[in-house]
This record gives structure tokens, C-alpha cells and sequence, in this order.
């Protein structure tokens, strides 16, 4: 793809995503769920979860891919992880996500920013919240968003270490 139409697709990707506007119909609610969380090196991580199209992107160094449907990122003895229902969503329908945020085994605050990624690029922001141990939200696709590969990355913030966490989607009509 020449520079052109990379620039092209980047633009038109983010005027398809201005319309997911945050998470419709959410629902934030803290619960007292906890897991044990493993520590790896200071810093930002990321991580990518499995996506069931070859060629795929995959896990940064010091990322666990728990299932196709779950991925977590530790630095600093912050462990995130973040599961969603598929990588398929409908359009419009109901995509429910959860996260659970743990410093050295025990809830820890935190802070979640929600971007979308085309072609590796951010294309759009939207969302904040703030929650303690875990979050769960459901989010709704827009029609824009049918057919794009997309990526869905949760920027987790708490105790001043940054993880991302990334999830590959594709929205069906």
C-alpha cells in the first residue's frame, strides 16, 4: 500500500470509528474478583491477543495470551487482563469486555482509555474510567466499523505503569 492510500485508509477509518463515541449502553460495575497477578519487568507493556486469521500480530515480550478471548500484560507488579466475548462482534449488538487490574496480587486502582488501531496506526480515542480490581463493560459496534480489521487496545494506567492491551477485531454486519 503506497503512502497515499495509507493516509486515505487511516482517515477513512477514523471517520468510520467517530461514531463508536464510547461504549454504548455500558455498564461499569466494580466487583471484589480478584486473581493471583505475576510481575515482569518496569515499563510499558503490550500484548496482542490470538486472532484466528493467519498472520495475525503477536504477543510482545512479557505478554500472556491466556485464551483466544483473554490477554493480560504485567510490568512493575501490575498485572492487567482483559476479556472479550469474540473477535467477530455484531454490529450494533451487545460486545461485553471486563478487565481486572491487580498490583502485586491485590486490586489495584486504575484507569482505562479505550483506542482503535487500522493498520497499526491509532485512529481513535474514546472513553475513560476509573475503577478499582475490575470493570466490565458492554460496548456496540457501528455499522462503519463492518469489514475493517480493526484493533481494539485498552490502555491500562495504575501505579504509574502503562499496559496495553491488544485485541484484534473484525465487526460483522
Amino acid at each position: 500500500m503506497n503512502r497515499t492510500a495509507s493516509i486515505c485508509a487511516v482517515m477513512a477509518s477514523s471517520a468510520l470509528l467517530a461514531a463508536c463515541g464510547g461504549s454504548g449502553g455500558s455498564k461499569s460495575t466494580i466487583s471484589p474478583n480478584t486473581t493471583n497477578g505475576s510481575t515482569a519487568s518496569a515499563g510499558t507493556a503490550s500484548t496482542t491477543a490470538t486472532s484466528p486469521t493467519p498472520g495475525a500480530p503477536q504477543s510482545s515480550p512479557g505478554s500472556t495470551e491466556l485464551s483466544p478471548r483473554v490477554v493480560s500484560a504485567s510490568s512493575g507488579g501490575i498485572t492487567a487482563t482483559m476479556h472479550a466475548h469474540t473477535h467477530h462482534p455484531h454490529v450494533n449488538g451487545r460486545w461485553p469486555i471486563a478487565f481486572m487490574v491487580t498490583s502485586n496480587g491485590k486490586l489495584a486502582k486504575a484507569e482505562v482509555v479505550y483506542e482503535y488501531l487500522f493498520g497499526g496506526q491509532v485512529v481513535a480515542h474514546r472513553s475513560h474510567y476509573r475503577f478499582t480490581g475490575s470493570f466490565h463493560d458492554i460496548f456496540e459496534w457501528p455499522s462503519s466499523a463492518v469489514g475493517y480489521p480493526l484493533t481494539f487496545r485498552a490502555v491500562i494506567t495504575s501505579g504509574g505503569v502503562t499496559l496495553n492491551l491488544d485485541y484484534p477485531v473484525q465487526v460483522i454486519g
